[in-house]
């Protein structure tokens, strides 16, 4: 009989196969949570995704030492509480940079060469460069701004240094990381001014939430294309909705889910927005390694907490 046992709110699939294989490699074993209380009140390590992690819901754990994300953020959890309870909130950094940053250069680049447009025929299937260029214009962004550089705004920032962009960073991490990289290190306000593009890759805290707001559309450069594959918490929606569709922001592009309410929903269609959902960390081989490695992470960390106990 295994002696621990994490308890997964909820997962990122309907198996548990990946979990519990890596789990019992540990000695340890997997269940899924069944939604009663009976099933909290024993759990010392949960895993979840997107169940909120609140105050309401630790008291309902009271021999939980571990709560583990599958992902990066740990917005979902209350990590106030967490800390006065004694209880290690951990999540998994780093598993998905080749495909997020691919996204969200494929999103940039699309909105620039305004691929959709061709795609569908809008622009002609059968048209002259020249013909095209009569009716389109194609302004040929050679500046970006990156908000943050963790690894996928380095991996990003990379990228657009080699294919000849000039790229300006917003960090705290200072002028010499951006310089190792090609890039100069600037302020907010003076990197949101002139830029072709900007890309959001900040952390959602509460001083970054809504930081794409209506002033900050108002620094930027009539069409500017904004990307964001981070989080949508870090828009204003309302003033980027209304900065799309008075034609001040020259492109939208996004990952992320919007709510029933959301006034992005207004834009859909429009040849300016491309918006996926939310899929840009995914790939077969990055939810594998999520999925391990959220596992290997819960059980490391309530083991770490075992052993300072101890001692």
């Amino acid at each position: 009989m295994n002696e621990h046992s994490i308890l997964v709110l909820d997962g990122l699939f309907d198996s548990l196969d990946v979990e519990t294989s890596v789990a019992a490699s540990r000695g340890w074993s997997v269940s899924c949570w069944d939604g009663s209380d009976a099933s909290l009140r024993d759990a010392e390590v949960v895993a979840h995704v997107r169940t909120k992690v609140d105050e309401s819901l630790m008291q309902r754990m009271p021999r939980c030492r571990v709560v583990a994300r599958f992902g990066t953020g740990l917005d979902t959890v209350d990590q106030a509480t967490a800390a006065q309870r004694g209880i290690r909130v951990v999540g998994v950094r780093d598993y998905c940079i080749p495909e997020l940053a691919s996204l969200t250069l494929g999103l940039a680049f699309a909105l620039d060469r305004q691929v959709d447009g061709v795609r569908t025929g809008r622009l002609g299937a059968d048209d002259s460069w020249q013909a095209v260029a009569s009716r389109v214009s194609l302004p040929g962004r050679t500046t970006a701004t990156v908000i943050g550089l963790g690894s996928v705004g380095t991996a990003v920032t990379r990228a657009l240094v080699a294919i000849g962009i000039r790229v300006r960073v917003v960090t705290k991490r200072g002028a010499d990381a951006a310089d190792a990289i090609g890039a100069e290190s600037v302020g907010f306000s003076e990197g949101l001014a002139g830029a072709g593009f900007v890309f959001l890759h900040a952390a959602l805290t509460p001083e970054a939430q809504g930081m794409i707001d209506s002033r900050a559309l108002a620094v930027m450069s009539p069409g500017t294309i904004l990307l964001n594959t981070a989080r949508i918490g870090l828009l204003d929606e309302s003033a980027v909705a209304a900065a799309v569709k008075s034609g001040h922001l020259g492109g939208l592009g996004l990952d992320a889910r919007l709510a029933p309410d959301s006034p992005l929903r207004a834009l859909l269609g429009d040849p300016r927005i491309m918006i996926t959902p939310h899929i840009g960390w995914y790939s077969a081989r990055s939810a594998r390694e999520l999925r391990e490695r959220t596992i290997r992470a819960a059980i490391d960390a309530f083991l770490d907490r075992d052993i300072r106990g101890a001692q």
